[in-house]
This record gives structure tokens, C-alpha cells and sequence, in this order.
């Protein structure tokens, strides 16, 4: 993952036209600049004056980055104040702190600038005081930006790099780039995820003198991660149901990174707008609730692969929830077919299916588990159908209470199925199956997915139907389901759906609504009880689960019962 985002980092970069040094300056926002002029001829540093000049056009020139607010910049470059305060807080303050070193460059000027003191506080004044705006305060030597002068230069990327070097070794190789280097670094600052502060953390005998072992990485990559980690925030971080993730992308082969492939994926994902079209159809929303690029992405070759990083920020700290790798778009394309099968069989029109159903069912205390329902989907691995439906049935049940007066009951198990079937589709629902006797129902099980896959199964689903029927009947004449109440809260067992049958046909013959249909279905219940294993191996969640998609696909289970007998001109009225 970290060489992915090195890669990117150099790529942006050179687009760009930065070197290492352009990348860690920042743009300090004001118009003006206030520079200190200084001339020096063999070591010796003369002052010359101020000079005011515009400074929003190139503001690299002036090696600004900001730093601590009661302490010194990066640089001797400072955002203006109060000029008495900036001179001695961050010119002076900044060139007190390295002036110690082994030659005396700084040392001088240092010198130079104590002693003319009151001369260029009232000059910086005079000039302040006639511009009337902001500015910022900075040097030049020799009429050169303090970016033309090597010794500022490397003083300003010592200063940026200081902490990440108090663990350091030399002539070691890079774990990124695979090269020898002068100075590798053990202790890089960029992921907050990476922490040395405790001795488990540390190899090499648990020393922390020796923790550069564990990460080595040059000055140079750094600056590349840190490049590569700033664009992946602003372009490709997404908002996914209370969570956020960074979408990484990962050229398989080296080789790659050189073809026009390369440009055109790199291109389209930092591209300025997240609004991606594909063929003058926006792409709709299933993995973010942004624009969404995977769909993009699942039409690129195998010669890239995506990493999809979620991180939560506690303070200051970074914790890793989830690191999904090497999805390819082969996967992708195989995700977005069952997104669309779903949709199809559902018939979805004023919604599309998304992630965010699936945590409908996986509240906030329940949030590692659904990453791990993530996971394994774009990992294509199995998930258990009995862990699945304890946490659905959970939610269901909530509503099912009060389901006289909480529409949101059959929205929920509409959610649910449509959760399954594109589980199913995806190649992660780990299924038991058994034996199946044919009936005038299978074309609808098919078209449901292969999660009715046993007789008992079918039966439930067809039980649940019926139930429904008869709860719709005790709606339509009083106005209340008090049937509901055999249900038992969607907490039944195998002895409770096996006597529930002779109920449903009782209670319709006394509301005189016992139609030749509810016989038919009753008929293929009956027989399908019959067929089924002496002893079910559902759990309770898995049965009621059967039991509600019945009574949510009713009007599907008519329809199926009326095109095979012919009477479907009236179905309101026969059922």
C-alpha cells in the first residue's frame, strides 16, 4: 500500500513539475512580501534596505511553510503580525536556532541583523504602515529568493525532516524504491497508524535505537508518500454509511507505470471533478454517497488492482478499521452484474441497490461486523448465511411489532432479500442446500436465488405467503390483524410453522375467504412439509427469515399461482 502511494505521489509530482522541495513549500496567502535585502561578498554580510513587491503569483520563491505559532517557521519566511514581533519571533528566532552549525553563514547574518536591529524594525514599519495590507516577511541575499540559496534550502528540509530523523541510519536500502541510500529514516510521520511507543512495536530486540528496521525509508520517498497521501485526501477519500475510506490504486507490474493505461486511470481518478460520466450517463451510487469511480474502474483491464484503506481519526492518532487489497476490476465488474441483477429482479425504479441496505442492518455497535460483510465481498469470500440473518432478523423483528402501523416493516425485509439475493450473486453466501421436489413455484424460487434450496425452505416462504393473504383479509373487514399475534414476534420454531398451516386455513374458512387458490397453495405447503427432512436445520432466525420474504413477495406468489391456472383476469377479487 505505502509503495502505491509513493507512486503516486512521484507521479503528481512530476505532472506537476515539483521537485521535493516544491512540494513541502506552502502558499502563504498574502499579497505582498516585505524582504530584507542583504548583500555578501567574502563572508561578510551587509544590509542594504527593504524592498516591497507582490508575492501571490510565485510564492515558492519565498520557502515558506508555517510551523509553530510561539516558536519559528521552517524558514526565515513569516506571515506578518506585528513587524517588531515577526522579526525577532521568526527571522531572528529562526537563524539563532541554526546559526551553532559548523560554518559560520548564518552565524553572521544573525550578527548582522542584531546589530541593525532598530534600523530594520523602523524601516519594516515606515513600509507597513504605507502599504496598509498583509504581507509577509522575508530575505534576500544578493538580490536571490531564499529558494535560489542552497544552505536556506537544505536548512529548511533539515527542519521539515527533523523529527522524522531522530531515528535514522545511513547506507541502508529503501523499502519503498529498493535503493541504497545515504540516510534511511525509521520513524516517518505520515500515517498515524505507525507508532513506535511501545517495544512490542519495535523489532530488532525491542531497542528503539534499531526500530529503522522496521520501516527504512529515504528522505526522497517520504516526500513522495507525504505527496501521494495529500491527493488521495483531496481526490479519491469517500463517505461510505458513517464511515470514510481512501481508494488507492496499485499498477501490478512496474512496467505499467511507464504505458498510456497508466496516464489515462491516474488522470481520470484526480482528475479535478469527482463527478464521473460514462457515456453521458451519470454513474449511479453504490459504493459512496458521492459521485462513484468504481463503476469507471470496473471497466479498466486486470493491470490494476484497488486498495480500499478505512481509517478513523481519534485526535491526533489514526487507527486502521479495515485494509481490503488487490481488488481487480474483473472483481469489480462481478460486483456491479449482482448489483444490477438485484435491481432487475426487484424491480427497483425509485432507488438503486447500494451498501448502505446492507447497513441498515448493522447498526454502530454491529460496525465491525459489516466491514467484515464488505470485506469478504470484494474479497469473494464466504459468508454464513446463519451469521448474516441473526443480525437481520434482529431489525425485522424491531418493526414487526408494531406492523399495523409502521409501514416500514415490508420496506425492511424488502432490504433484507435484496441483501441476500446480491450476496448470493456475489459469490459469498455459503449455501447447505439438500433435496427439492418440483412444483409450480420453481420458476419463482429461481428467479429468487438459490437461497430455497430444500423443501422445508420453500414451504415456510409459501406459509409466510399465505399468512400474509389472510392478514390482508383481516385488514380489509376489521381493520386490525390480530392473527399477528400467532406469530409469536417472529420467534417461531419448527413445531410453531409446522402447526401454523391448520390456523391460516381455519381462520380463512371463518372469514368464508377460503378461495380455490388458497387451496392450491395450502395443497403445495402441505406437500412440501411432507418431502422435507424429518429434522430442519434452520435456526429460528433463518426460518422466520424464510417465513417474512413470503409474506413480503405475496403479490409475487399470486401472480405465479394465477398464470398457472388460468385465472388472473381477477385476482383482487378471487384472493
Amino acid at each position: 500500500m505505502i509503495e502505491s502511494i509513493a507512486e503516486i505521489g512521484k507521479w503528481a509530482l512530476e505532472k506537476k513539475q515539483k521537485t521535493v522541495v516544491d512540494q513541502l513549500i506552502e502558499d502563504h496567502g498574502y499579497p505582498y512580501a516585505m524582504n530584507i535585502l542583504l548583500k555578501e561578498e567574502d563572508g561578510t554580510f551587509v544590509f542594504v534596505g527593504i524592498e516591497v513587491e507582490e508575492a501571490h503569483i510565485d510564492f515558492k520563491k519565498y520557502l515558506f511553510r508555517n510551523g509553530s505559532p510561539r516558536g519559528t517557521n521552517y524558514s526565515p519566511t513569516a506571515r506578518i503580525t506585528t513587524v517588531d514581533n515577526t522579526f525577532h519571533q521568526k527571522v531572528l528566532g529562526w537563524l539563532k536556532k541554526v546559526k551553532d552549525d559548523e560554518d559560520h553563514y548564518f552565524h553572521s547574518i544573525y550578527e548582522l541583523l542584531v546589530s541593525k536591529h532598530e534600523e530594520v524594525v523602523s524601516q519594516l514599519q515606515e513600509k507597513i504602515d504605507q502599504l496598509k495590507d498583509r504581507a509577509i516577511l522575508s530575505l534576500k541575499i544578493n538580490n536571490k529568493f531564499l529558494y535560489d540559496l542552497p544552505l536556506f534550502v537544505d536548512k529548511f528540509l533539515f527542519m521539515v525532516n527533523e523529527k522524522d530523523l531522530e531515528l535514522y541510519t545511513e547506507e541502508k536500502v529503501c523499502s519503498v524504491c529498493g535503493e541504497k541510500k545515504d540516510v534511511v529514516i525509521g520513524k516517518m510521520s505520515v500515517f498515524r497508524f505507525y507508532t513506535l511507543d511501545k517495544p512490542g512495536f519495535i523489532t530488532g530486540g525491542f531497542h528503539e535505537s534499531l526500530a529503522w528496521r522496521n520501516f527504512p525509508v529515504c528522505l526522497n520517498c517520504k516526500s513522495f508518500i507525504e505527496e501521494g497521501r495529500k491527493i488521495i485526501e483531496e481526490k479519491l477519500r469517500f463517505q461510505f454509511y458513517g464511515l470514510s475510506y481512501l481508494l488507492i490504486p496499485k499498477f501490478i507490474l512496474p512496467s505499467q507505470t511507464n504505458s498510456e493505461d497508466y496516464e489515462d486511470i491516474l488522470y481520470l481518478l484526480f482528475s479535478q471533478s469527482k463527478d464521473i460520466r460514462l457515456q453521458d450517463r451519470k454513474i449511479q451510487s453504490f459504493m459512496t454517497t458521492e459521485e462513484d469511480i468504481l463503476a469507471v474502474l470496473a471497466d479498466a483491464k486486470n493491470t490494476i488492482s484497488l486498495q480500499l484503506l478505512f481509517l478513523q481519526k481519534i485526535q491526533s492518532a489514526e487507527r486502521i478499521l479495515l485494509l481490503i487489497e488487490d481488488v481487480l476490476p474483473s472483481r469489480l465488474r462481478e460486483i456491479f452484474q449482482a448489483k444490477a441483477h438485484v435491481e432487475k429482479v426487484l424491480s427497483f425504479t425509485d432507488r438503486q441497490f447500494h451498501f448502505g441496505m446492507v447497513r441498515t442492518f448493522f447498526n454502530s455497535d454491529a460496525e465491525r461486523y459489516f466491514l467484515t460483510i464488505v470485506d469478504r465481498v470484494f474479497k469473494k469470500e464466504p459468508i454464513h448465511i446463519t451469521f448474516l440473518l441473526s443480525f437481520i432478523m434482529k431489525e425485522i423483528r424491531r418493526d414487526f411489532y408494531e406492523i399495523e402501523s409502521n409501514a416500514n416493516f415490508f420496506y425492511k425485509v424488502r432490504q433484507a432479500i435484496s441483501v441476500i439475493l446480491f450476496l448470493e450473486q456475489c459469490g459469498v453466501l455459503k449455501m447447505r442446500g439438500g433435496s427439492v421436489v418440483p412444483g409450480k413455484f420453481d420458476v419463482l424460487f429461481e428467479t429468487f436465488g438459490q437461497q430455497l434450496d430444500t423443501n422445508e425452505k420453500k414451504a415456510i416462504f409459501l406459509l409466510g405467503a399465505l399468512t400474509q393473504m389472510l392478514l390482508e383479509i383481516q385488514w380489509k373487514e376489521r381493520g386490525s390483524q390480530p392473527f399477528v399475534k400467532q406469530l409469536m414476534g417472529l420467534k417461531m420454531d419448527e413445531r410453531t410453522v409446522k402447526g401454523l398451516l391448520p390456523k391460516v386455513i381455519n381462520k380463512l374458512k371463518e372469514y368464508d375467504a377460503y378461495q380455490r387458490s388458497h387451496h392450491l397453495l395450502a395443497e403445495d405447503i402441505s406437500s412440501l412439509f411432507m418431502m422435507a427432512q424429518k429434522n430442519w436445520k434452520l435456526s429460528v432466525d433463518e426460518l422466520n427469515f424464510y417465513f417474512v420474504c413470503g409474506m413480503n413477495l405475496v403479490s409475487k406468489v399470486k401472480e405465479c399461482l394465477f398464470e398457472q391456472k388460468g385465472e388472473q383476469e381477477n385476482v383482487e377479487q378471487s384472493i
